[in-house]
């Protein structure tokens, strides 16, 4: 049978079957038609499908709801007024702050446009619909392919979609959706002039820091303000202070009504990963070695960064953007790997793989579609983790590219970034690798000059240091060749060949100089090489390391396509159930209601958390040290307008039993009216697991109620302006 039969075959079983359960799933847009829609009207949601998207149309409530490359938001203003989290915010606030100007402990109110501060790393992306590429992505490729032709033959196609997408400002994206059974063209405009509007103290916006981080209850107010600017032709632009605010087709109404336990909520946003269908031996390989591995890496990482960082105010303001991550993905991954081992979810998978085995065994017609599907993806998987501890190591060194990679040396990553651009800037723009197209030029000039704000060189040394070690300690099976070469040419050994290596690429290297790293974005490989820098010579070496996992990348990608869609055709056939596609960035939908929830034996947590709360906790040290303008607007500002009757004071956080993960952080958290009610930022740490698995019982959302945003905004940082911007100017102004 043809590949494309069955595909459509599954989609139609996909679309008329049954959906899961109310709270589970991320869907996708084109789903929402196939939701119970009386249960939703029955829930609260009195909104239609097509008026959450019309996709003839383009339009609907989700074009007030953009991504920002890793967190999602939303338009509160016609005037480009996006509203997030407080961490989203963090790099605006960072890379604005000083030793003089500390805007992350401070917090920074602009009460006028001309005060707001650009952010020049910072991008908004608002959605502009998507279609099904399916057709055009599987036709590309051949039964007589092998993975890596699959593969490269996916990513041409890719590519070619892409370009003939972008135009008039447009970013777009091909997502690879059920293991590749399913492509999804997405459309956004890219918005390029972003500047930080507001954002509350660290000690509101952080409040509870690590301590109360995953944890309820909770009393964080996280949320901060950007607005996007484009050029006066109405079109995307680089920084001017010429530009003018974007309007936006659609943004949000603060909700005026108070919200309550059982009332209906829903999510648009941006989900990052969840890995829902991983098969129980990925399951047992991440809880016996990934998350151990990578936790403690990271804690180690951690450690040497608060070192450093404890030497001065301006390096402690360098590294608190890159601390703060590995903060949040030690602790998620410590959750994560006791809720894997406490579930026995590795064991839980294997029984449904063996039922399903069953089930495909039982018939031979699919026997004959789907008899090698368990097996097929488990020697594809198996093959790939024959160098996991190698790739382990790769993955916290840096890459060509910059971005997350480039933290523990941005030296390194942009002397990769420059032989890689110089290299793949030679071929026609559909053969070059991601990333190093055309397209991609703006962001890497970019990407050059901003990565000076936070370089501090003893820090990148202690680092590498830390990570080469890490590298010598590989098996002999798993070396990375560029490095051992590196160290042996140093003529010692262990510790010394490091600090040796280190001296030599620190001290011989220019690329310190912004001006020099982006004249040699100019150069060629040969102008490259005749600089003699050593820091551009390992990275020659090191690419070709890269290029080796990235191969190895291909070819389970390729397998994937084959192997990975077809257990995703016979999982959707054997449950019986249309099924959502894991979470990977792209815009999803999830409806709920708040609750609370039991964690364990004899303990209940109500829904809310409130004002009182925020000032029990308050022991005037980190991480309770409440600022004294909250203090005294507590003892002396009236609740008012933020009163919620039956807490009888402000509420502050909520729970929902919104199916979300990391990505979505900032996302509106809406009523069924579409208003505003407040905004994702956590989830619970007892659900640490659910991007493995959502349960009703206890996978929660920490929300931050509007009302408390709004109530520092009036009473503790005088934001009146923004206020009024919204619609809910203060009493008297």
């Amino acid at each position: 049978m043809k590949r494309t039969r069955i595909w459509l075959a599954v989609w139609m079983v996909a679309s008329v079957a049954p959906l899961a359960s109310a709270d589970e799933g991320m869907w996708m847009l084109h789903q929402l038609r196939d939701l119970d829609q009386a249960k939703l009207r029955q829930m609260g949601l009195q909104l239609t499908p097509e008026q959450l998207w019309d996709p003839a149309t383009r339009t609907g409530l989700a074009s007030a709801t953009p991504s920002l490359g890793g967190c999602s938001s939303s338009f509160v203003s016609p005037d480009g007024l996006v509203v997030t989290n407080h961490h989203c915010a963090f790099g605006a606030l960072q890379i604005n702050s000083s030793p003089e100007h500390d805007y992350i402990t401070n917090g920074f109110l602009a009460k006028t446009m001309a005060e707001e501060l650009p952010s020049r790393s910072s991008r908004i992306f608002v959605f502009k619909g998507y279609e099904d590429v399916t057709e055009a992505m599987r036709g590309a490729l051949k039964p007589t392919m092998t993975p890596i032709e699959r593969a490269r033959a996916s990513e041409r196609k890719e590519k070619e979609l892409i370009a003939a997408c972008e135009q008039d400002g447009l970013t777009c994206r091909v997502a690879n959706m059920f293991s590749g059974l399913r492509f999804y063209l997405f459309r956004q405009l890219e918005l390029r002039d972003v500047r930080l509007v507001y954002a509350p103290a660290r000690a509101i916006g952080e409040y509870g820091g690590e301590v109360d981080n995953w944890m309820w209850p909770r009393h964080t107010g996280d949320f901060s303000f950007l607005r996007g600017y484009v050029g006066k032709d109405g079109k995307p632009a680089d920084y001017s202070p010429d530009n003018v605010p974007f309007r936006p087709d659609r943004f949000l109404k603060i909700a005026t009504e108070p919200i309550k336990e059982g009332d209906f909520t829903m999510i648009m946003g941006y989900p990052g990963r969840t890995y829902r269908y991983r098969l129980a031996s990925e399951i047992a390989n991440d809880t016996g070695f990934y998350y151990p591995q990578r936790i403690k890496l990271t804690r180690d990482w951690i450690a040497i960064l608060e070192e450093r960082g404890a030497t001065s105010k301006d390096v402690e303001i360098k590294l608190a953007s890159t601390l703060k991550g590995l903060f949040n993905t030690a602790k998620n991954n410590e959750g994560m790997l006791l809720g894997l081992k406490t579930s026995d979810l590795a064991g839980r998978k294997r029984a449904e793989e063996a039922k399903l085995a069953a089930w495909i065994a039982a018939d031979p017609t699919r026997q004959a579609k789907f008899g090698d599907a368990i097996v097929g993806l488990e020697k594809a998987l198996a093959a790939n983790r024959a160098m996991r501890e190698r790739e382990m190591v790769m993955s916290f060194l840096p890459r060509a590219g910059g971005g997350r990679d480039s933290r523990s040396s941005s030296l390194l990553s942009s002397a990769l970034t420059l032989v890689r651009w110089a290299q793949e800037k030679t071929r026609p723009d559909l053969e070059r690798e991601q990333g190093f197209q055309g397209r991609d030029e703006r962001s890497i000039r970019q990407r050059l000059t901003i990565m000076q704000q936070n370089l501090d060189i003893a820090t990148e040394k202690a680092t590498l240091a830390y990570f080469l070690r890490q590298a010598q300690a590989l098996p002999a099976s798993q070396r990375i060749g560029s490095l051992d070469k590196a160290l042996a040419a140093t003529g010692k050994e262990g510790d010394e060949a490091i600090d040796a290596l280190l001296n030599r690429l620190f001290t011989g290297t220019r690329l310190t100089d912004p001006a020099v790293r982006l004249g040699a974005l100019d150069l060629d490989a040969a102008a490259l090489a005749a600089r003699k820098d050593p820091m551009l010579d390992l990275a020659v070496d090191f690419l070709q390391d890269i290029k080796a996992g990235e191969d190895a990348k291909r070819q389970l990608d390729g397998e994937m396509l084959v192997a990975g869609a077809r257990y995703m055709e016979a999982l959707t056939a054997f449950r019986g159930t249309a099924l959502y596609p894991d979470a990977n960035g792209t815009l999803r939908f999830t409806y709920a209601t708040i609750q609370g929830y039991n964690p364990r034996d004899g303990v209940s947590y109500k829904p809310f958390t409130t004002l009182r709360g925020v000032l029990d906790k308050n022991t005037g040290e980190e991480p309770f040290a409440c600022p004294p303008d909250l203090v005294l607007a507590a003892e002396k500002a009236e609740p008012g307008r933020y009163l919620d009757p039956k807490l009888g004071t402000v509420p502050v956080n909520f729970l929902s039993t919104n199916d979300i993960t990391g990505g979505n952080s900032g996302s509106p958290i809406m009523n069924g009216r579409g208003e505003l009610i407040g905004l994702a930022f956590d989830g619970n740490y007892e659900s640490m697991t659910s991007d493995y698995q959502f349960e009703i019982d206890m996978s929660r959302t920490i929300n931050v109620d509007a009302r408390y945003m709004l109530w520092i905004m009036e009473n503790v940082d005088g934001a009146q302006n923004l206020l009024k911007e919204m619609g809910l100017a203060a009493a008297g102004n």
